[in-house]
């Protein structure tokens, strides 16, 4: 017994003679971002599709400091149906907590009309069904933004400044044609994926920019905005409609709240005023299953626009389907309004819908309706739904 004590006590010994010879077997080793990231692994980003670009695949790394406060977001993006090749960076400089500057330069295709629907849903919408809700048009651009956020949570808000010079062209096809990409439905409809893009005016616009952006989310309650004001200095001469120099200010605002149990109620509206005449470039649609659906694509555009959505949500408990679970039902509100240098008649909506995670049905009547070539009395859309 004596001798297993001691063989113990010098096993016990020898062992931690080499434990205060030997570094601890835990070590703390610092996190430290690399340098340089390729997003997805190999530098990809997330493509879009459209009726004039057709597939835009963007690549490039990411090129950020150690401490996060400097970021370059240089790309390049191979759009298909132009056979382009646009270079753009975004260069992103955080001074403090509160203070950034962001700069972003490059060519490009723009669009107005990313308000309507997600770059996804876009995509989805005009590869499926043939129905691209945006208008388009070719820049090569710089411009500059100085923000300073403040408030304290739930609410956060930014004001900004900043400055823009552009050169646009035109993209697309402007008259009727039988070329555009491809599509599961609609390739050949002169309303979906062979629909016109409208011509711009071609040349220079530069700009001084201001505007203030919010957000509030507590819970349920979710709400967002954003004002937008561009003054040009210099711009395309329109003739009578203006010498260049115009202001724009726009409007984009959302809000969700909870009602009854899960049921809720969503907010939705847009505005655009202009001044002085603005060039095409800066005009604004409506019309489609995004905004109003008895109306042709983005048949109502202009350089003034007003339009508002409201929409209730009722989610069923049964049936709960594979996939897809219980149908959700709705009632919808849209009223608007789109035009150069005056707004029309406003022409309203109202729709019921059933909607799943994945599609939305939807059934819409124009209670005023007044018989033009761009509009129905009624109109049933199916669309992607995977909000819900």
């Amino acid at each position: 017994m004596r001798s297993l004590t001691v063989a113990v006590f010098a096993a016990c010994t020898i062992a931690s003679s080499l434990a205060a010879q030997s570094p601890a077997d835990t070590v703390y080793d610092e996190y430290k971002e690399d340098l340089i990231s390729l997003p997805l692994g190999v530098g990809l980003r997330v493509p879009s599709y459209d009726r004039v670009n057709g597939l835009s695949i963007p690549w490039g790394p990411i090129i950020k400091a150690p401490n996060g406060r400097f970021e370059i977001d240089p790309t390049v993006t191979y759009r298909s149906n132009l056979g382009k090749v646009d270079p753009a960076a975004r260069v992103h400089v955080a001074f403090g907590r509160v203070d950034s500057l962001s700069v972003y330069f490059g060519r490009g295709t723009f669009t107005n009309d990313g308000w309507i629907k997600s770059d996804l849903i876009n995509s989805l919408a005009a590869l499926g069904v043939g129905s691209d809700a945006r208008n388009y048009y070719r820049a090569d651009r710089v411009n500059a933004e100085l923000a300073h956020s403040f408030g304290k949570e739930p609410w956060n808000t930014a004001v900004w400044i900043g400055g823009n010079h552009e050169f646009d062209w035109s993209t697309g096809i402007h008259v009727k044609h039988s070329d555009a990409p491809w599509s599961v439905f609609g390739k050949t409809d002169t309303l979906k994926m062979r629909r016109i893009n409208p011509a711009i005016a071609t040349g220079h616009v530069t700009s001084i920019l201001g505007g203030v952006r919010g957000s509030y989310e507590q819970a349920e309650l979710k709400g967002r905005f954003d004002v937008r004001v561009e003054r040009s200095v210099d711009g395309p001469d329109l003739g009578v409609r203006g010498d260049g120099k115009f202001t724009q200010a726009t409007l984009d605002a959302k809000a969700t709240f909870p009602t009854f149990g899960m049921q809720t109620f969503a907010f939705r509206g847009h505005g655009v005023a202009s001044w002085d005449g603005a060039p095409p470039q800066r005009y604004a649609y409506l019309g489609g299953a995004g905004t109003l659906a008895t109306v042709d694509l983005l048949a109502l555009g202009g350089d003034r626009l007003v339009f508002v959505e409201g929409e209730y949500r009722y989610p069923l408990v049964r049936p709960l389907l594979p996939f897809v679970g219980a149908p959700v039902l709705s009632v919808r509100y849209a009223a608007g309004s789109a035009g150069v240098d005056d707004l029309p008649d406003f022409i309203q909506n109202i729709g019921v819908g059933l909607g799943f995670k994945i599609v939305k049905v939807e059934y819409h009547i124009d209670p005023n309706y007044k018989k033009t070539s761009f509009t129905e009395k009624n109109a049933v859309t199916l669309g992607f739904s995977l909000a819900l």
